[in-house]
């Protein structure tokens, strides 16, 4: 099977489509016949070395995955052969990337793919919403509290965004520019702040820019963020929290049955071949965060 992999970090050009054994599935996972994916900032950091890949060379890249279940693994019985899925790997943590023909993740990992969505569509939401979604849970506000979202035009921010507008909390943007601002879903911001932040302070924060935002913090207010690194020291820990993405299924789910049901918009994307990859991956640079899909 062919799988998109690199032995030392570096720049595009490091990464070369091999081909490698077909895995088997262990205790509790499924095998998936791989359809699409997507580039995600924390390819293109593990790829360049800003995050240390983990296990040993050859690393395979890849955390989104859209695809038809094949085999399952002992004691493996919520998706049967034919199933169609949607998933997440956390490579970054567990090494186990999804760019390859053939990807064995456990099924508690997974979702039923929702029916009559494209795969470049869905390929979109699996990182993207369990970060989102994980960084909207660790809030623990009631509803009507103000929640700035830094990257609201990013493909966590996007998400984030719209499900603060669906849980009932008063969701203001941040981006970078005015061509962003346009980019939003309609409906969901309260207010969208190009390049500076709101002059009224907010009940929370959801960081997924990696940006200061402390000024924009009432007193005692939370800080979220999904950006190792942050928030600023000025934040005290007790008001802080860090969200390191996990597996979930039963989160992927809930996604995907919001996407259905047109409660959740995702926007298009640039699709590109796995045999495209440097191609996709300097589109991915030149587009400056527009969404690439990987299609088989």
């Amino acid at each position: 099977m062919f799988a998109v992999q690199f032995d030392s970090p570096g720049y595009i050009d490091v990464l070369q489509v091999r081909n490698i054994p077909v895995p088997s599935p262990g205790e509790g996972e499924v095998l998936i016949a791989l359809e699409a994916s997507a580039i995600n900032p924390a390819d293109v950091k593990i790829r360049s070395g800003m995050i240390t890949p983990q296990g040993s060379a050859p690393f395979t890249l890849g955390y989104d995955l859209v695809g038809t279940v094949k085999q399952t693994g002992p004691n493996a019985g919520r998706f049967l052969p034919g199933d169609r899925v949607i998933g997440a790997s956390t490579s970054a943590v567990t090494g186990n990337g999804t760019w390859s023909e053939f990807v064995c993740l456990p099924e508690t990992s997974l979702a039923r793919a929702p029916e009559n969505v494209d795969s470049a569509i869905l390929a979109q939401l699996p990182l993207p919403g369990l970060t989102a979604m994980q960084a909207v849970d660790a809030l623990q506000l009631t509803p009507g509290a103000d929640v700035l979202v830094a990257g609201a035009a990013g493909a966590v921010g996007r998400i984030a965004l719209q499900l603060l507008h669906l849980r009932g909390y008063r969701a203001h943007a941040l981006v970078r520019r005015a061509e962003q601002a346009e980019s939003l879903p309609t409906g969901v911001a309260e207010e969208v702040h190009i390049g500076s932040l709101p002059v009224s302070r907010v009940d929370a924060v959801i960081d997924t820019a990696g940006i200061d935002l402390s000024a924009a913090l009432r007193p005692g207010g939370h800080y979220v963020t999904v950006v190792p690194g942050s928030p600023p020291h000025s934040v005290s820990p007790e008001s802080a929290t860090l969200v390191i993405t996990r597996e979930s299924g039963a989160m992927l789910h809930a996604l995907a049955e919001l996407l259905a049901a047109g409660e959740l918009d995702l926007p298009g994307s640039t699709t590109f071949t796995f045999s495209e990859i440097e191609a996709a991956h300097h589109e991915y640079d030149r587009q400056l965060g527009r969404r690439i899909t990987l299609v088989v």
